[in-house]
Order: structure tokens, then C-alpha cells, then sequence
């Protein structure tokens, strides 16, 4: 196998050509889809059937992006000649997957560590791929088209919730809170429905996207897109090339945009971007002496970051908060956290994808809310993936970036011997297929309409399938639109006008589009360092896309080898071995339970609870590292037997040894043995005098390792303290009951400082705080034994 470097541009086969097609087709169309469907970074809970069929959709779409990686590199290895342009991201790539697999060995939740390494990585193996595919400026400029209409539909969405469904939706909850409650598994009456209500009544607007921030964030890099094609049709039009009407149509596509991002009203992601709009202007007036001293600006920019990231801290050890509002005293203690659970896991981290089931054991005792991420990437990476994962990931972001900085070789200009089509040829046919793929995709993925009156359910179907579809449509069309009269240069230079629009942009359009996507990718970065947003599959999967864009604009050349037969055997047969793993173990396991759970969610709905009980039995069979199908399981046992009129304690009995089977799947989730503690007591409390005390102890010992899992927690210490009664341990209830006031009472004062003059919801309940209070005093006036 010989191995060279080239600097032109060799012919491509007709095949590859087409499919290299197909495959830039699939991934406008993957971007399209996440950044219009609303998909979580995580997973919180594994026992709730909505979070259980949104890890089975990222999962699919992660399959589809790394299986047309794999397509391109056999079909392009099997050519005559193949031709990688070697991008720097697989060097931190490397890094990542071997800090993956050393973590995932270490996490409690082995399936959450696949799920959470497939969804993370796959964006990643896309802009490897991108970086292949996108071998003309048409196409590079198309995807920046592409985010930019993205971003228009993004601020259709935000519009429509601020202007007019935020509204609806409180009605709505007003009217049936119930029907909003239960898919969300959240009880009436609890803390949890306090936070639920304020997020309803905060009216947040996140367009598709989880939350404000995260809509904020992808707004960032469709705001630079939209800029730089606008800035190009500047260009244009100062040369005398293009008429106003293409100028004043992108015009109207950025201030859409730029409109979406302030009415999310982030504050992270406006600052952030403002910070990028003044790096872009920087770069555009001094970039080639930004380039020549770039090692310099480099070390400055570290120590400002070192020193910056020191002032924090040292303010949130003096303060026990950062400066700011309420936003800002959570995040101290969530990064205070996530420092204490890195202390603890040093080397591998807590597990890819388990952050949320460790942090309940560091959440401080005052937090008000349970969350499944730091709100820094920096600490995300580092907390489940360790410093090897944290460096991958820095490496496969930081290395293009600095390369993009970096003076180009001098190349000779590439000439294509492959016919490539202009842009105006390539954006209609795939504008109409994105489209299509908007509109028939997200029919099926999104939840089928209730039945209901004629003409509500057309409203229904035309804002939820329609309207973005149209969205998407008028922003294309918006920055796409060309002059109706022909440029005069491209007339001058007879036969060559119809080689000229292969280039689409000059080399200072280049230049432009550079600066936009690194200060795009540095946006997000900044914005992130105080959010989780850039973790959302939408967000994720453009920021590759921009990366991917960067990379590919730049001239350096790439490599071209002859493989011999024989390595073109074995890399077919690893590619197969490659994508047999990631379907065997990441995908059809998952498939096959959720399925099965699904099934089991209607026969109970049917009161079918035998049938129920045995798919999910099934599914606990067909994914043998997830908790979450026994752990159903046994939550349905112990239902049964509380709404039974004559108690059974063989219920009882199969719930613990679906529990017990749940727990060893996954160790750190302190759910599971509180549902065990309740099911000894219960036992307990069904039995004959002679064996209660051996439940007793079961649940007490059980009951230990859930508080130890989630010390925190006034309501498991209440519980605890109870069975201890029950045992006839007076001091250690009462310590148990006084632990649990402390508790509370730490929560209401940080509740006084965040919501000053509102009510006090109790988080453990006012009826057992006000017991628990009793219950210390009568226990203290006893008489020591």
C-alpha cells in the first residue's frame, strides 16, 4: 500500500460521486430533524415511557450517522485510489474512545455509559464524514444555507411560543393538570410539580429545544451563518455583481434570526454571542496580524482563562455562590458538586451518561433541584469521561480551530477533474429533499393526535407538521434568492462563466466564512461554560456540522493511498465487525426492551397485568445492562399489591427480586432501594411477629444504602427513622428525624433567598415536617434505655 500527499483533486468514480451525494443528503437532513424535534442531552429517569422512547430515537439517528461514515470510508477504500484529508479530530477522537471504554468499564449503569458514548461520538463521526464530502464551496455554502433556514424555523418556533402557546399551554395545565402531570411521572402536591409550574408560568422560550439555552445556543451559530451570507451578498452587491433584492431577502432572514436568539432571552448565549461578534469583527479588520502573532494571543488568552477560572472559585469558596442572580448560586453548586464526584472517581470518571444517577450523593442538602448535568461542559466531560476523555474532547475541537487559524501552505489551485454541480443546481434538489424528510419524518416520530373536532385537528397538524416545513421553505428561499439580471463580469468571460460558479465564493468570501464558523464554534464554547446546552443532540450535531465546514475550507492537502487487496479486506471486515457492535450492543438490546416496555405500558393501561409483568420480563431479558425494565417491574408489583383489597405478600415478594435484579444493574441510583425499603417494610407490616423484625432489619440496611446514595434527602431519613422506631433504636431515629429537619430547613432558606416574599413549598411535606418535629420531641423526653 503506497501513501502520498497531493494537492490536486483527483477524479472521483460516478458511484462514489452519488453517493457521496446520497450521504451529504442524509446528514443535512439528520441536522434538520434535530434541531427541529425536541431531543434531551439525557436521561434523567429510565422509568418514564417518554424517556425511554427519546433514548431509542437518538440512538437510531446516531446508528445512521455513523453507519454512512462507515459507507463512505469502505465504498471510497474499495476505489482505485483513496483520498482521506487527514482533519486533526481523529487524533482527539482516539483519545476519547479509549477514555470511553475505560470509563465505561467503571460506570455503575453500563447501558446508560453505551447510549450516552454512541449519541456523543456519532455527531463526531459525521464531520469526519462531512469533511470527505465537502470537496466544493457549493457545498460548503449549501450547509451553511442550510443551518441558516434552521435557525429562521428556530425563530418561527420561538415566536410562536412567546407570542401565543406559552399562553395556551398554562391554560391547558389550568384546565387538566393531571393529563400534564403523569407522562412527566410527577405526583400532585409535590416538590416536583412546584418546579414543574414554575418552568409553565416562567414562560420560557426554547423553539424545539429543551430549554432557553439550548435554543440560544444553536441560535449563535445560525446568526453566523446568516452573517456571512449576508456579508457575501454585500460583497456582491459593492461589486457591482448583484442587484439589492438577494441582499435585502438575507437581510430579512438575520434579523429573524437575531430575533429568535433575543426573545429566548438567554443571558448566557446573548453574552456569548456578543463576545463572538466582536471576535468576528476583530478577525475580519486584523486577521492576517491575529494569524502572526496567534501563539501569543494563544498564551494570553490561557492565562486570562487560568486567572478568570481563580477569581471564580475562590469567590464561590468565599460566598458559597458566584456573582448573579439565582441562576448563578445553583451553578456554584452544581460545578461544587461535580468537583466533589471528580475527587472521589480521579481516573475514569463516574461513567459516560451517569452524572445524574451520582449526583444526588453530593447535591448539597439546601439545593432545590436534582440535575443531570454540571451546566459546564468542561466538567461534564471530566466528571464522566476523566482528564484522558477531557483532553480527547478539547483535542477534537481545539486542534481545527487552531489549524484554522493558522497560515495556510502555499497550494497550487485545485482542479477538479470530477463534474461537480453549481450551487443553484444542488440547493433546489436538496432544499425539496430536506423538506419532504421534515415533513414525513417528523409525522411519524412526533406522538399521534388525539382524536378530536375536524377543524382543531387541522390547526394541529398544520403548526406541528406544516408551519416548520414552511419556515424552512421562506428562509431558504430568503437566502438563496439571486439577482434577476445576470452579473455583467460573467458575461465578459464568454466560455469561463459556466466554469465560474463552481468557486460560488472568492477567496475572501473564504476568508469571511472562516471567521463566522470559528467564532461561531468559539460561541458555543463560551456560552457553554456556564450551560449543558451544547449537549443536546441538536445543538451537538450542528456545532459538528460547523467544525466539519471549517476543516473543509481549508487547503491543505490530503492524503492518497493504493490499498492492496488484502488491506482492503481486512478494513471491509473491521467496518462490518464495527457496525455489528454498534447494533448489537447499542441498538437492537435497546429496541427490543423499549418495544417490549411500550407493550407493557398499554397492558396495564387495559388492566392487563400479567401480560404486563411478563413483556417486561422480556424486556429485562433483551437488555441485560438496562435497570429500567425490572426496575418497572417491580415498581408495578408493589402497585398492585397497595391497591389490592386483600394483600398478597407474593406481590411483594416479586418486587424485590425485580428490584434486587434492578439494583445490580445499576448500583448508584438510589431509587430503586427506596422502592426496596418500602417493600420490606410493607412486608414487615403483612407478616407474623415472629419474622417482622427480619424485615425490619432488610429495610433498615436497605434503607442505609439508599440514604447513603442520596444523603440529601429528608424524606428517606423520615423513613428511616421509623423503621428504627419500629426496632426499638430511639437514638438513632431521633437522630435520623433530627437530620431530616436540618435538612429542611436548609432547603427553606436557600427557597427565602431565590424567591424572596413567595410561600414556602415544603419539599418534605408540611404534614411530615411538622410530625417529624414532634416526633423529636416526644422521643427526647424519653428515658435513655
Amino acid at each position: 500500500m503506497t501513501i502520498a500527499k497531493t494537492n490536486s483533486n483527483p477524479s472521483k468514480s460516478k458511484g462514489l460521486v452519488y453517493v457521496e451525494y446520497v450521504l451529504f443528503a442524509v446528514c443535512l437532513c439528520v441536522i434538520a430533524l434535530r434541531t427541529t424535534l425536541t431531543e434531551a442531552p439525557n436521561v434523567q429517569s429510565a422509568n418514564q415511557l417518554i424517556n425511554i422512547s427519546g433514548g431509542m430515537y437518538s440512538l437510531s439517528i446516531s446508528a445512521v450517522l455513523i453507519s454512512s461514515c462507515v459507507i463512505w470510508f469502505v465504498w471510497s477504500f474499495c476505489s482505485k485510489r483513496f483520498l482521506y484529508r487527514f482533519s486533526t479530530v481523529e487524533i482527539g477522537l482516539c483519545l476519547f474512545i479509549i477514555a470511553s471504554l475505560i470509563a465505561g468499564f467503571a460506570a455503575a449503569n453500563k447501558r446508560a455509559a453505551i447510549t450516552d458514548f454512541v449519541v456523543l461520538t456519532a455527531p463526531v463521526f459525521m464531520a469526519l464524514l462531512l469533511v470527505q464530502i465537502l470537496d466544493s464551496n457549493a457545498k460548503i455554502k449549501l450547509l451553511l444555507v442550510v443551518i441558516a433556514a434552521l435557525g429562521v424555523v428556530s425563530a418561527w418556533q420561538c415566536a410562536e411560543q412567546f407570542f401565543s402557546s406559552n399562553q395556551a399551554t398554562i391554560d391547558q395545565y389550568e384546565q387538566a393538570p393531571e393529563a400534564m402531570l403523569e407522562p412527566l411521572g410527577i405526583q400532585p402536591g409535590t416538590f416536583a410539580q412546584m418546579l414543574f409550574e414554575h418552568r409553565i408560568y416562567s414562560r420560557g422560550v426554547r423553539g424545539f429545544f429543551t430549554t432557553s439555552n439550548s435554543a440560544g445556543s444553536f441560535a449563535i451559530m445560525a446568526s453566523f451563518a446568516a452573517i456571512a451570507l449576508f456579508i457575501e451578498k454585500l460583497k456582491n452587491r459593492k461589486s457591482g455583481t448583484s442587484e439589492p433584492r438577494p441582499l435585502v431577502a438575507c437581510g430579512i432572514a438575520v434579523a429573524a434570526v437575531l430575533f429568535g436568539l433575543v426573545i429566548t432571552r438567554s443571558k448566557g448565549a446573548i453574552i456569548a454571542f456578543l463576545i463572538a461578534a466582536v471576535m468576528f469583527v476583530v478577525s475580519l479588520r486584523f486577521g492576517n496580524h491575529l494569524k502572526a502573532h496567534r501563539k501569543t494571543i494563544l498564551i494570553v488568552c490561557l492565562l486570562l482563562v487560568v486567572i478568570g477560572g481563580c477569581l471564580l472559585v475562590s469567590y464561590g469558596l468565599t460566598h458559597d455562590r458566584l456573582p448573579g442572580g439565582n441562576s448563578m448560586l445553583v451553578r456554584w453548586q452544581y460545578w461544587y458538586a461535580a468537583a466533589r464526584m471528580y475527587a472521589d472517581h480521579p481516573l475514569t470518571g463516574v461513567g459516560p451518561g451517569n452524572f445524574a444517577h451520582f449526583y444526588p450523593h453530593y447535591k448539597p442538602a439546601g439545593a432545590l433541584e436534582t440535575v443531570s448535568n454540571p451546566h459546564n461542559f468542561l466538567l461534564t466531560i471530566l466528571t464522566q469521561y476523566g482528564p484522558l476523555g477531557l483532553a480527547g474532547f478539547l483535542a477534537m475541537i481545539l486542534l481545527p480551530l487552531w489549524i484554522a487559524i493558522s497560515p495556510a501552505p502555499a497550494t497550487p489551485s485545485q482542479k477538479s477533474h470530477t463534474s461537480k454541480l453549481t450551487f443553484r443546481k444542488l440547493a433546489i434538489p436538496f432544499a425539496i429533499i430536506i423538506s419532504v424528510g421534515l415533513l414525513l419524518i417528523r409525522a411519524v416520530v412526533m406522538p399521534a393526535i388525539p382524536p378530536g373536532p375536524f377543524d382543531v385537528m387541522l390547526y394541529v397538524i398544520l403548526i406541528l407538521y406544516v408551519a416548520p416545513v414552511i419556515a424552512f421553505i421562506v428562509g431558504f428561499w430568503l437566502l438563496t434568492i439571486r439577482s434577476q439580471n445576470p452579473a455583467p463580469a460573467s458575461r465578459k468571460q464568454g466560455s469561463d462563466a459556466r466554469i465560474l460558479p463552481l468557486q460560488v465564493v472568492s477567496r475572501g468570501q473564504e476568508s469571511v466564512f472562516r471567521s463566522a464558523l470559528f467564532c461561531a464554534v468559539a460561541g458555543v464554547l463560551i456560552h457553554n461554560t456556564i450551560d449543558f446546552a451544547i449537549f443536546e443532540p441538536g445543538v451537538f450535531t450542528t456545532l459538528w456540522a460547523a467544525i466539519a465546514s471549517l476543516i473543509a475550507l481549508d487547503s491543505r492537502p490530503q492524503f492518497a493511498l493504493k490499498p492492496a487487496p488484502l488491506t482492503k479486506t481486512l478494513i471491509v471486515s473491521a467496518a462490518l465487525v464495527l457496525i455489528w457492535i454498534c447494533f448489537n450492543y447499542a441498538l437492537i438490546p435497546v429496541a427490543k426492551s423499549t418495544a417490549k416496555i411500550k407493550l407493557a405500558h398499554k397492558a396495564v393501561a387495559n388492566g392487563l397485568f400479567q401480560k404486563a409483568h411478563n413483556l417486561l420480563n422480556n424486556a429485562a431479558a433483551d437488555d441485560y445492562l438496562s435497570s429500567a425494565a425490572p426496575s418497572l417491574n417491580g415498581r408495578l408489583y408493589l402497585q398492585r399489591f397497595s391497591s389490592a383489597v386483600v394483600k398478597q405478600n407474593n406481590l411483594l415478594l416479586q418486587a424485590e427480586k425485580c428490584l434486587l435484579a434492578a439494583i445490580e444493574r445499576d448500583r448508584a441510583d438510589f431509587k430503586n432501594f427506596e422502592q426496596l425499603t418500602k417493600v420490606y417494610t410493607l412486608l414487615a407490616g403483612n407478616s407474623t411477629q415472629q419474622v417482622k423484625t427480619n424485615w425490619l432489619n432488610k429495610a433498615f440496611d436497605t434503607g442505609l444504602l439508599a440514604v447513603e446514595r442520596y444523603p440529601g434527602c429528608g424524606r428517606l431519613r423520615i423513613e428511616l427513622a421509623k423503621i428504627a422506631e419500629q426496632l426499638g433504636k430511639t437514638n438513632t431515629a431521633l437522630r435520623y428525624y433530627e437530620k431530616a429537619i436540618e435538612i429542611e430547613d436548609s432547603y427553606r432558606r436557600q427557597f427565602r433567598i431565590m424567591y424572596p416574599g413567595r410561600e414556602i413549598f415544603s419539599r418534605l411535606g408540611e404534614e411530615k415536617y411538622k410530625n417529624a418535629k414532634q416526633r423529636i420531641k416526644f422521643l427526647s423526653e424519653q428515658p435513655t434505655p
